[in-house]
């Protein structure tokens, strides 16, 4: 795919650039991306489309420091692999919480419960910077690691600790602020 992304390119400046960012980065796309799809083509699909946009905004992404590109790109990745599910009618994103609380062991006024006290979380969670909400969703829905949320946001396991740790903060402190509470799944 990399001389498609290259031949979008007017500069040799711009198609060296791109290529940087291809090696480095399109394994950690892909990864993110078949963990989030569940399914490898919808996977490459989102990820050619993050080159793309990226391309597409060059100006904005080729000045960015590694640091700050790699957030962004896990960013776009996320929002392409959204896309995609959403077209496919795999598993729109919304509904991924939905699949817990179809269990018949728990009775329909606890899962009544649930899904508003759910719906008030993702409410917050929408008021947090992007960075915060990704750490939320790496950890909560994708169930992922620390350790693996450390290596995907090329930060060390105790720096995703504090984001999260922060994150929730925030909702707790926005929550107060509004009179809101939620049960014992705050935590």
């Amino acid at each position: 795919m990399l001389p498609i992304y290259l031949s979008a390119l007017e500069t040799e400046e711009e198609r060296a650039k791109m290529s940087e960012i291809y090696e480095a980065y399109e394994p950690l796309m892909l990864r993110y991306a078949i963990k989030i799809t569940q399914n490898r083509h919808l996977a490459e699909d989102a990820v050619h489309d993050a080159f793309l946009a990226v391309i597409k905004h060059k100006e904005k992404y080729f000045s960015l420091s590694c640091r700050d590109f790699r957030a962004s790109i896990v960013i776009i990745v996320k929002n392409k692999c959204i896309d995609h599910l959403r077209r496919a009618k795999a598993i729109a994103y919304e509904h991924i919480d939905d699949m817990a609380l179809e269990s018949m062991d728990i009775p329909i006024e606890e899962q009544i419960a649930l899904r508003e006290e759910y719906e008030t979380l993702r409410k917050y969670i929408a008021e947090l910077d992007e960075t915060s909400q990704i750490v939320l969703e790496m950890k909560y829905i994708l169930n992922m690691s620390y350790k693996e949320i450390a290596v995907e946001l090329d930060l060390t396991q105790k720096h995703v600790d504090v984001k999260i740790m922060r994150a929730k903060e925030k909702i707790r402190k926005l929550m107060a602020r509004k009179g809101d509470s939620i049960g014992q799944g705050t935590n």
